[in-house]
Parts: C-alpha cells; sequence; structure tokens
C-alpha cells in the first residue's frame, strides 16, 4: 500500500509539472511579459543584490520573504542578465509549485491511497494554483512554507506534542511564510490554537512555546534588519498601506467564489451562482456524510483542513481587490476539505471488498481530474505574453531608464543602470501606496505632493521612460509634471497596438520616450533647477 501512494504522489506531481512548465512553452511566458507584479518581486531582489536597501531607499509593500529566496536567480542575473534571471526565477516558482504536490501527499498519505489521490490530484489541476505557477508570484512560496509548517507540526492526525524541536521548526517554516505574505498569519493561528489544545490535553506546555517561538524566528529574522533600517517605511508600506487599500470590498462574492471553483475553465454563459450553490450543497454533504457518524471530535488534521478552507474562502471575499492567483492559497485548504471526507467515505464503504471500492472511488476522481486537467490544458494552449523587443535596439545597455512597469525592463535586460544616481524605484503602484498609507490615487493633493514631488525628481535624472498603460493609476500627473515630462522627453517607440490608449489633459501615450537633450537637461537638473 505504502508502494501505491508513493506512485500516487509521483504521478500527480509529473501532472503538475508538466501543465506548469507547459506554460512556460507558450509565447513570451519564459522571457516576456505577463504580469506587472513579477517585475516588482524580482526587481526587490535586483536592487538588493546591487546593495540598494528595500524600504529605505525604494518603496516596497510586501515582506521581504520572497526578496530574500529570489537572490540566488538576482546574483544569476548579475552574470547572465536580467532576462535570463526572471526566467530562472519562473523556474523555481514551477518547482515550488510542483513540491506543494508532494508535501500535500506527505501530509495525508497515512488516510490511504483515495485521500492521497484526491488531495494531490486536485492541487496539480487547480485553475488558480497553476496561474499563479506561470511566473514569480508569491502564492506558490506562500503555500510551499505553510505546507511544510503543517507536515512538521502533524503527525498523522495528530499534533507532534510530543517532539518539540519538530514543532519548533513548523512554526519556522509558518513564520517564513508569513515573511513572503502575511497571509500565512491565518493558517498559522490555526495551526497554533490546535496546538495550545492539544498540548492542554497532554498537560504539556513546551509544545505551544516551541510553535510560538519558532514562528517568532521565522518572521522576525528576516524582517528585522530592515525593520532596523527604515521602521517607519516597513510599517507603511507593509500594514498601513495594505489594510487601508483592501479596507472594503467591491467585487462580486459569486465571481470570486467561481473562481476559486475553476468554474472559468467551463464554457461561457453557464449560471454561476447555481453551479456555486451546488457545489457548496455538495461539500457540505460529503463533510455531514464523512464526519456526522464518527460522533467524536474531529481529528486536527481534518480540523485544521476545514477551518482553514473556510477562513481563506471567507478572506478573499472581503478585500477590494481580488486576482485568480489569490485563489491559489485556497487550493491546499480546498485540496484537503475535499480528500479527508471523501477518504473516509471510501473507507466506510469498503466494509466488504475493499480493493474494488477503492479502485472505484479513484477512478471516479481519476476522470474528474483528468476532464480537469484537459480543460486547463485547453486553456493554456490560448495563452500569449508579451516579447520585450527591440528594447535593446532602442535603450543603449546601462543607460538609466525609469518606467511605472519594472517587468518590461527586467524582460528587457535594461534594468540596471551604469548612471550614478539612477531612481531605485521599482514599484509604482506599491511607491503610491506606501507614500499615501494606502490612499492611492484618490488622496488629496497635500497627500500626493511627497509622490509627485518624487516622480519629479526622478524624471529629471532618467534618460529613457517607458510608459505603459494605466498610468493614471501610478503616476500622480499635473499640469506642472506633466509640462515637464511634454518638453524633456520625446517618444521614440514601442507604443505597440496592445497598450490602450489613455484619454485625459495631462495622460502621455504609452511608449518609450528619450530625453531630449539629455547632456543640457541633466545638467540642469543637477543643478537644482527643473
Amino acid at each position: 500500500m505504502a508502494v501505491s501512494r508513493r506512485l500516487i504522489i509521483t504521478a500527480c506531481a509529473a501532472t503538475a509539472l508538466a501543465l506548469r512548465l507547459y506554460q512556460l512553452t507558450r509565447p513570451g511566458y519564459l522571457f516576456g511579459v505577463t504580469e506587472y507584479d513579477d517585475g516588482v518581486l524580482f526587481g526587490n531582489a535586483l536592487r538588493l543584490v546591487a546593495g540598494v536597501i528595500p524600504y529605505r531607499d525604494f518603496a516596497m509593500v510586501q515582506p521581504p520573504g520572497s526578496m530574500l529566496l529570489m537572490t540566488p536567480a538576482a546574483l544569476l542575473a548579475k552574470v547572465c542578465g536580467t532576462t535570463w534571471g526572471l526566467a530562472a526565477a519562473r523556474l523555481l516558482t514551477v518547482c515550488a509549485d510542483t513540491a506543494n504536490v508532494v508535501l500535500l501527499g506527505v501530509l495525508v498519505r497515512h488516510r490511504g491511497p483515495v485521500t492521497t489521490w484526491a488531495a494531490c490530484g486536485i492541487y496539480a489541476v487547480y485553475p488558480d494554483a497553476i496561474a499563479a505557477a506561470h511566473t514569480l508570484l508569491l502564492e506558490p512560496w506562500l503555500n510551499l512554507f505553510c505546507l511544510v509548517g503543517a507536515v512538521l507540526i502533524f503527525d498523522g492526525d495528530r499534533i507532534a506534542v510530543t517532539d518539540t524541536r519538530r514543532l519548533a521548526w513548523g512554526g519556522v517554516s509558518f513564520g517564513f511564510a508569513a515573511a513572503v505574505k502575511l497571509w500565512a498569519l491565518v493558517p498559522l493561528a490555526i495551526a497554533m490554537l490546535l496546538v495550545l489544545v492539544a498540548a492542554r490535553r497532554a498537560r504539556r506546555a513546551r509544545p505551544a512555546v516551541a510553535v510560538a517561538g519558532g514562528a517568532a524566528l521565522g518572521l522576525g529574522v528576516p524582517l528585522l534588519p530592515f525593520v532596523v533600517l527604515a521602521p517607519g517605511a516597513v510599517a507603511r508600506g507593509v500594514v498601513i498601506s495594505q489594510e487601508v487599500r483592501n479596507a472594503s470590498g467591491s467585487g462580486s462574492p459569486v465571481a470570486r467564489l467561481a473562481d476559486m471553483a475553476g468554474l472559468h475553465l467551463l464554457p461561457a454563459g453557464l449560471p454561476q451562482v447555481l453551479l456555486v450553490l451546488v457545489i457548496a450543497a455538495a461539500a457540505a454533504a460529503c463533510c455531514a456524510a464523512a464526519y456526522l457518524p464518527l460522533r467524536r471530535p474531529l481529528a486536527a488534521l481534518d480540523t485544521y483542513a476545514l477551518t482553514g478552507a473556510f477562513a481563506v474562502t471567507a478572506m478573499f471575499l472581503v478585500p477590494r481587490l481580488y486576482y485568480s492567483h489569490y485563489g491559489a492559497f485556497a487550493g491546499p485548504f480546498i485540496a484537503l476539505a475535499v480528500a479527508l471526507p471523501v477518504g473516509l467515505l471510501s473507507a466506510r464503504r469498503a466494509a466488504g471488498p475493499v480493493t474494488r471500492t477503492v479502485t472505484r472511488t479513484a477512478a471516479v476522481l481519476g476522470l474528474i481530474l483528468v476532464t480537469a486537467g484537459v480543460l486547463q490544458f485547453q486553456a493554456e494552449s490560448r495563452l500569449r505574453g508579451i516579447a520585450a523587443t527591440d528594447a535593446d535596439r532602442l535603450i543603449p545597455a546601462g543607460a538609466c531608464v525609469l518606467t511605472n512597469d519594472a517587468a518590461y525592463t527586467v524582460a528587457a535586460d535594461r534594468f540596471y543602470s551604469d548612471v550614478r544616481d539612477c531612481p531605485p524605484m521599482v514599484d509604482s503602484f506599491g511607491t503610491m501606496f506606501a507614500m499615501t498609507s494606502g490612499q492611492s490615487r484618490d488622496a488629496a493633493a497635500a497627500v500626493l505632493r511627497p509622490v509627485v514631488e518624487l516622480w519629479q525628481a526622478d524624471l529629471e535624472r532618467a534618460e529613457y521612460v517607458w510608459l505603459t498603460s494605466g498610468t493614471a493609476a501610478q503616476i500622480p500627473w499635473t499640469p506642472r509634471l506633466y509640462a515637464y515630462f511634454r518638453d524633456h522627453f520625446r517618444l521614440i517607440g514601442l507604443a505597440w497596438p496592445h497598450w490602450s490608449s489613455q484619454s485625459g489633459p495631462f495622460l502621455p501615450r504609452p511608449g518609450l520616450y528619450v530625453r531630449v537633450n539629455p547632456r543640457l537637461d541633466l545638467d540642469v537638473a543637477g543643478s537644482g533647477s527643473a
């Protein structure tokens, strides 16, 4: 039986790897531009290895965990160029998300082959997880460290209360997950409550102390140096701006639930509300059928899975912003919340011929998962990224390029500059959020004034300005700022058709701009006048 579980985990991991690697074979997906966030996340690591301090020298609105994880790829980029460095980061992310399939299998393998097959298979083809793994995004790495923490804290169905060293390392892993993204505090809190209950029953205090201490180290060690160097900037960027920007929701809860359920893979026009209700009712019925006959408290692992699935799903219904890759964080909990009760039902029905029942259940699961995999493959076949063509011809190597989307300069290997005092900005959205404490473009003029002054100073030092669409949400264009840009820069190319035109009195056309008179303009800017 143990051999069959290993084969199941291996087969599911291979399927996950194939689907995720296939994405990277699509045009523009390995070396081109597919996201805004990956340029920021990898750009942060590129700045760090160049000796520029995040939070203090440039705005950053996420904890430093992902930046630290990407330092090897960033060091590679110093040798091979940022284009290859970003490709390496994407491949590492694919490997991390494939490892999540293996970790899910390790976490539930004691519950039998059906449970293992369901948990690993669901995550292998889970659409939001695959979407998050197509490039450097936070969710695959967040899931990786949360699952490592769960594997260490749980011993089968129970908490490993007798092994404090193991619990401490589990806390460290959860803590570092929070250093990747603060969302990890939710599963950490659930695991901590379960540890407290188990420790109380065992009349031991050390298990809870071990997990709490490990979590404090896992989060504190990566964060502390930056808190010391720039305490106010860390608080504004990581905590305050994120809290304010997501203070209230505006998206449809049904649309978000449908996304997490993978309904976007089905043909358009299907009744999403009805399908969401059917899925929710089926999940509730499955859990009731599996757990009510037990007539005893749920095992700690089942409690963690069900509570985590409910808490994370509810968490995504509240914020103002939601993107499909966010749903990847719910993937492991959804996989566990389905697999554990399905495994119980299968075992209960196997009172007679065990092999036949397990085989039938596995066959049904296999049909569902293969169908989902085929739909996912078809969706991926239509993907197209953006190649940063002509940038290397139009922009000299080492030039100072200011952009509102670092993904383009990273993909074009024009992120680094040899020009002294070239602006270090990486994240234009994050800069706006951090400097306005999350109020962004809708803030009052007095709140936006420091952001305007920063862009004015950065424009004065730039040789090239590469603008994509949507700058109205990233750059606080004022008549004076726009006038300076118009008088000192001219469009030379890269105004591609896929960039929608922008309307408004003070919005430049998307494209690549060069300074009109670089020597004279930069000399004047250096003297203190604009």
